[in-house]
């Protein structure tokens, strides 16, 4: 299952390269969003379950529209906030991403008090694994207990669907 596992993480992270790779004209900024996006993605803790109570603070949301492909964008480049040069790139990156028909990934997004404040991705190949990966919060007072709820949320769609998931954490 291991290899499966590496598998699926490689093909989660060829899928979210090639809106860079594969566009006609690719911005000098998107591409360093992409090289920055690949850098964090070096190592992954994997965890198989979590515990722990989840409040329903968040409202989550399939990103199936360009605006929460932007809130989903915004949520997730905030991991960059130390740097607004990277920030920004990772942002650029970020929103070039385009779904088909078929798309092995699902975005989502989290409102908190009516505002997009988390996010998270679901993956899955043709295998029975899902992989659940970029959740992220923004960084508010209460961005762990946000993340954990996307998480747990994230678990509780693929574990009602019947199949593995695996949490990679960044």
């Amino acid at each position: 299952m291991q290899s499966q596992i590496e598998q699926l993480i490689n093909l989660k992270n060829t899928w979210m390269a090639s809106h860079i790779t594969e566009a006609e004209f690719p911005t000098p900024l998107s591409e360093k969003g992409l090289a920055l996006y690949q850098s964090q993605q070096q190592s992954c803790e994997l965890v198989s379950s979590i515990s722990g109570a989840t409040s329903n603070s968040l409202s989550i949301y399939p990103v199936d529209c360009h605006p929460l492909t932007i809130r989903y964008s915004l949520v997730l480049a905030s991991k960059w906030q130390n740097e607004e040069e990277e920030k920004e790139a990772v942002l650029e990156y970020l929103t070039q991403i385009m779904f088909e028909e078929g798309s092995p990934a699902q975005l989502y997004v989290g409102f908190f008090n009516g505002k997009p404040a988390a996010c998270g991705m679901i993956f899955q190949s043709d295998s029975n694994i899902a992989l659940i990966s970029d959740v992220h919060a923004l960084p508010l007072a209460n961005q762990q207990e946000l993340i954990s709820e996307m998480e747990n949320s994230l678990m509780t769609m693929i574990a009602n669907e019947g199949n593995s998931l695996v949490l990679c954490r960044y």
